[in-house]
């Protein structure tokens, strides 16, 4: 008789293979994990949850950096190229020559500057010397201005009190004088004439005599009367012409020479000012002209770059991620142009971009591990030492880019192994979260607002919901829904199954 498995027989053997099954891929998926979160395997598709230290934190990049950099630029205001220079990444000591440049240029604009510096000394010397002789002319001039005046005041001081006077008493003298002849004439007539009248009239002669006498004293009555009247008029004419016309004229020659004393006064002083200030912007010239001169020898001296630290030589600018020149015989050079950078190893930060969106859970002095992308195995520690106040576009040209605060790291330690410009992976740790469940990003999912896991059963995959913690980028942590030792999917099994 043949034999036919009943029911239960057919049920056991169904949960033995589901549960052989289901031992098999737990035994072929599962992986110990490490102590903390970072030491979860990302090949396998299944995480074992347990109990450890959980991280909280950012994961960014950074670049170690030189807290000092000397950056060495042409100090001189002068164009000029480059005539040699250093290979890059040399190590140089300090007071090694690690750049020149060409001077051609420059000496000749040196011996331009020599040669106006001579032409203005010497035209300056000629200026004094003409100012020293216009001071003598000056002198002469108002001397000479100042004897006119004092000859025109003493012109008519000495005829206001001498001339005038004489001149009025010898009028009055004349007019007294031919008074006194008119009044002898008067009384040799009358008395003759009485002399006459008394005598009688005589003969025919002694008549004639008579009247001839009378006639000739009655002429000279007439002459002492128009030379009283002659005198009487020039007293007259002196009053009111003469006088006032020579005080007028001496009073116009006294303020005419004022006049030109004042002009004298005031030409000798324009002539000074002139000179002086043709001096002045001779000496101001010769100032310029000795500023530029000195300045410009500075710049001779200034026409090589020295080491001033020993380090090894960095092209250009590193901190300056756009317009760095190419450094290269024959270039032009200007100042301020940064041709080379040496940092200072002995102190070394690490630079990062910290975005916007993690200001707010970032602070001053927050621990920080610092694993250089080309050393993996290597951890430093630090801290955050500098949070810029404001932010700044991550690409300066481009104001849709992501805003960033400029931060720096304070390494802990400093390490041999670390240079400047090294690309490291910068972790900053806000929190630890000591001895509690977490699984990966990955394993959770959301839905209406409610989260869970895929957790592995004998079953097979079983949502189960979950109440989660804090998380960091990678890790999140479990509050309740899972016990350590659960395996969970990293992925949707049944769509894996499906496509």
């Amino acid at each position: 008789m043949k034999w036919k498995p009943g029911k239960k027989t057919i049920a056991l053997v169904l949960i033995a293979a589901l549960g052989g099954g289901g031992y098999w891929a737990y035994l072929r998926y599962r992986r110990p994990v490490a102590g903390n979160a970072d030491s979860a395997e990302t090949l396998d598709r299944t995480f074992t949850v347990k109990r450890d230290n959980l991280t909280i934190g950012l994961l960014l990049s950074g670049t170690v950096s030189a807290s000092a950099k000397h950056k060495l630029a042409l100090q001189a205001n002068f164009k000029t190229k480059l005539l040699t220079v250093v290979d890059e990444n040399s190590q140089v000591k300090a007071g090694d020559l690690l750049a020149t440049f060409e001077t051609d240029e420059l000496k000749e604009r040196i011996e331009e500057l020599q040669t106006n510096k001579e032409n203005q000394e010497k035209e300056l010397a000629l200026a004094i010397e003409n100012e020293k002789i216009q001071v003598s002319t000056n002198l002469v001039d108002l001397a000479n201005a100042k004897d006119r005046l004092m000859k025109a005041e003493d012109a008519l001081v000495k005829y206001y009190r001498l001339e005038r006077t004489k001149t009025r008493d010898s009028y009055d003298l004349a007019i007294e004088n031919a008074k006194a002849n008119l009044e002898t004439a008067q009384s040799n007539y009358d008395t003759r004439a009485d002399e006459i009248n008394k005598a009688g009239s005589g003969d025919e002669q002694t008549r004639e005599e008579n009247e001839k006498e009378l006639l000739d004293l009655q002429a000279k009555i007439s002459t002492a009367k128009n030379s009283l009247k002659s005198a009487q008029l020039d007293l007259k004419s002196f009053k009111r012409y003469d006088n006032p016309n020579k005080l007028m004229t001496l009073r116009s020659e006294l303020e005419q020479s004022r006049l030109n004393m004042e002009k004298a006064r005031i030409y000798a002083e324009s002539q000074m000012v002139q000179k002086r200030r043709h001096i002045s912007n001779l000496q101001r010239n010769l100032r310029n002209i000795n500023n530029q001169l000195n300045r410009h020898l500075e710049y001779m001296e200034q026409m090589k770059l020295i080491a001033p630290v020993d380090g090894i030589v960095i092209y250009a600018d590193p901190d300056r991620r756009w317009g760095n020149p190419d450094i290269k015989l024959g270039m032009d050079v200007w100042k301020g142009m940064v041709l080379m950078t040496i940092p200072e190893m002995s102190n070394l930060v690490v630079d990062f971009d910290l975005p916007e969106q993690y200001r707010s859970r970032t602070r001053l002095r927050d621990k920080v591990v610092i694993t250089p992308d080309s050393l993996p195995t290597l951890k430093i520690d630090g801290e955050i030492a500098k949070i810029a106040t404001l932010p700044t576009f991550q690409i300066a040209s481009d104001s849709s880019s992501p805003k960033v605060y400029n931060s720096r790291i304070r390494l802990l330690q400093q390490h041999p192994k670390l240079v400047n410009g090294m690309s490291v992976q910068v972790q900053i740790i806000s929190k630890i979260i000591e001895n509690t469940l977490f699984v990966p990003v990955e394993a959770v999912f959301e839905n209406n607002n409610k989260f869970f896991v895929y957790r592995q059963t004998a079953l097979g995959p079983q949502e189960t919901i979950v109440e989660i913690g804090e998380s960091n980028d990678n890790f999140v942590q479990i509050t309740n829904g899972l016990e350590e030792g659960d395996v969970v999917y990293l992925y949707r099994p049944y769509q894996q199954k499906e496509s």
